[in-house]
């Protein structure tokens, strides 16, 4: 199942793409297909069984893919002079790496059931799916 198509990334970049970009973005929308599934993250699993809404994970990949689109070469700031007269602009980190990444916050949309962050404690244990008992250490008796 592919993310997004060639047509959703063109539509939020507001511009229609080159043949060597489309190239380029399916080749980008499958590595972060790829990206996604090595987290343990099944995209297309999640929304076949309706955890995940489409459109978010549309959103996300075309935000990602067009990071790097507009700024391929992750240049950090630019100047421009000629004469007298000089233009500078710097660039935000986030879209001056150049690379293609999910941001933190792409993550955690994407992430689902994590309820806890690193080092939190519960004070609750999680439900038990086999219900039984242990007679001895090494031998579990189920409910019949």
């Amino acid at each position: 199942m592919a993310l997004a198509t060639v047509k959703d990334v063109e539509d939020r970049l507001g511009r229609p793409l080159t043949d060597a970009e489309k190239v380029q973005v399916t080749a980008w929308l499958t590595d972060l297909e790829a990206q996604a599934l090595a987290r343990g993250v099944e995209l297309a699993a999640l929304i076949e069984a309706g955890t995940l809404s489409a459109a978010v994970v549309t959103a996300i990949a075309c935000s990602a893919v067009i990071r790097v689109l507009n700024n391929p070469k992750g240049v950090r700031q630019r100047t421009v002079s000629i004469d007298d007269y000089s233009t500078s602009e710097t660039i935000d980190s986030a879209a001056s790496a150049g690379l293609l990444y999910f941001t933190d916050v792409e993550w955690e949309l994407l992430a689902l059931g994590n309820t806890g962050d690193a080092f939190t404690i519960r004070s609750y244990g999680e439900p038990d799916c086999r219900r039984g008992w242990w007679v001895h250490t090494d031998q579990w008796v189920p409910y019949p």
